[in-house]
């Protein structure tokens, strides 16, 4: 009977913990991180240690919050400044038994796992991207790139036609740059290194830098296309012989 009586007591004070590597994933800059280990029979439970990519200590002895058999505490999202695998050391226990571990979480730009949805959402919109833009040049190749004129080089006809070039150009680029906006993106929000994305990120920049006052050239020189054509069609009207430049 005390034998009975003492396997009946240790079965009560004996601890029981949720076995678990990771809890979650958290995006950076914008989640608060939820720390938590479950345990049965416990009295208490302390995270000792909250440490970040590099194993360097963030916070340390955090006193958890009881909620029946939960045990829990709210991390600001200000604490994470960086992507990357985190995890904390918990010590849970009672008056006749702790335990310890670790578990680990991860902060990311998107708060998310890459799916096979997200990938193919993104490869469609790229694809997409791509075959506008083929298209486009294709028709570019297909405009004429001058007025039309004889042998002698005097313009016969003004072609309108040949002013849309440099606007489906100016397409062309934007496309490009949306391509870069998003593979940059990509590969930031997903590779497990920077480098890569980082790379794109600089090339992406450089391009938006170098289109802001392209864009002014831009339409300054179709304009100015535009203007001279009607000059000169002005002149032909007359009889002039305009030469083509």
């Amino acid at each position: 009977m005390n034998t009975t009586l003492l396997s009946v007591l240790l079965l009560m004070v004996t601890l029981t913990i949720v076995g678990a590597t990771s809890i979650d994933e958290f995006q950076l800059d914008v989640d608060d991180v939820e720390i938590y280990q479950t345990c049965n029979n416990c009295t208490s439970c302390n995270f000792t240690r909250v440490m970040g990519p590099n194993n360097q200590s963030i916070l340390s002895n955090l006193t958890a919050i009881k909620d029946g058999d939960y045990y829990f505490s709210v991390i600001d999202k200000g604490n994470f400044t960086e992507v990357g695998d985190y995890s904390y050391i918990y010590v849970c226990g009672n008056a006749a038994e702790k335990k310890t571990g670790r578990l680990t979480f991860e902060i990311t730009y998107t708060g998310g796992k890459l799916t096979g949805q997200v990938v193919t959402i993104y490869l469609m919109s790229i694809f997409m991207l791509i075959f506008i833009l083929a298209l486009i040049v294709l028709l570019i190749t297909r405009l004429p790139t001058k007025d039309s004129t004889d042998e002698a080089g005097t313009i016969l006809e003004i072609s309108n036609l040949k002013h849309l070039r440099p606007v489906l150009w100016g397409v062309v680029w934007g496309i490009i740059l949306g391509l870069m906006f998003i593979i940059s993106n990509i590969t930031i929000a997903y590779l497990p290194t920077a480098m890569i994305g980082g790379l794109f990120w600089a090339i992406y920049s450089i391009m938006f830098w170098i289109t802001l006052p392209g864009i002014i050239v831009w339409f300054i020189w179709i304009f100015t296309r535009i203007f001279k054509d009607k000059e000169f069609k002005r002149m032909i009207d007359r009889g002039v012989e305009v030469n083509s430049l």
